[in-house]
């Protein structure tokens, strides 16, 4: 059983909702990512959703392979198993929009704070005070997918929220945060609530074919959008001016030389 997250309590919470349909809880793991695939090959398809929450992570990974570990009971720490079959492989993005907007709104219910985000997947916050104000991240999302030629076999969303501590500043390449130092002390059990409250609300909506309104969230809530940036691509470095997102997630930068490069995936600095 996790500390400060009773399984059954926590599956009560849910029963309203139409996932997930199973919850486990952990003490000290490596990575609840490792921990989903299994269940992917063990458990029947009518207990998927599967929702995975542990209270220490000691292997975690964030984008690009960082390290993202986090002490007991500092952070929120989930992975949650999905099948999509309704969605094609090209749709894998409205996933992580879907948690990055779900996430937004799941802190402003339980707190004061109004994060951003980061272009694609990073929730961000302002600390310090002017002239030193800068935003520093909060929290991060990961997806894994698998598909057939025609639509998405699985899905696995993995979720981790500072709330008492970030990692080092030797471990992140850009500023970290948490709730508490940003200004809020954050129950964890009503956090996980709120979120999958909204992950729900908004897994409903997509699967109804709300892609336009989802969309509309993400974008709306991009700080990246009108900002100066640097971005690490597998094709080398990409910098100027952000200035849209098409409708696939794909961010169009403005640089010197005019030109409008499309970027799909990379590492943005603001």
């Amino acid at each position: 059983m996790t500390p400060g997250l009773d399984v059954a309590i926590l599956a009560d919470a849910l029963r309203s909702l139409s996932l997930p349909c199973t919850v486990y809880t952990y003490g000290s793991v490596g990575s609840t990512m490792d921990l989903a695939r299994p269940l992917l090959k063990t458990l029947p398809p009518e207990q998927f959703p599967v929702l995975l929450v542990a209270d220490e992570q000691r292997s975690g990974r964030g984008r690009m392979g960082r390290p993202w570990m986090a002490p007991p009971g500092s952070a929120l720490l989930l992975s949650l198993v999905l099948q999509p079959t309704w969605l094609k492989p090209a749709e894998a993005v409205y996933l992580v929009w879907m948690a990055a907007v779900a996430l937004c709104e799941a802190i402003e219910t339980v707190t004061p704070l109004q994060p951003v985000l980061k272009w694609p997947n990073d929730l961000l916050l302002p600390v310090g005070a002017p002239p030193a104000l800068t935003l520093a991240k909060v929290a991060g999302l990961l997806l894994e997918v698998n598909s057939t030629v025609d639509h998405l076999a699985w899905a696995i969303i993995g979720c981790g929220v500072n709330l008492t501590s970030a990692p080092p500043a030797e471990q992140t390449r850009y500023p970290a945060t948490s709730l508490a130092v940003a200004g809020a002390e954050v129950d964890r059990m009503a956090l996980l609530i709120a979120l999958m409250q909204r992950i729900d609300a908004w897994y409903q909506r997509l699967a109804a074919g709300e892609r336009d309104a989802l969309f509309g969230a993400w974008r709306s809530r991009l700080v990246t959008l009108g900002q100066q940036v640097r971005i690490e691509t597998a094709a080398g470095l990409v910098s100027g001016l952000a200035e849209q997102v098409e409708p696939d997630g794909t961010l169009l930068v403005r640089q010197a030389s005019g030109e409008l490069y499309p970027v799909t995936t990379g590492d943005v600095g603001l």
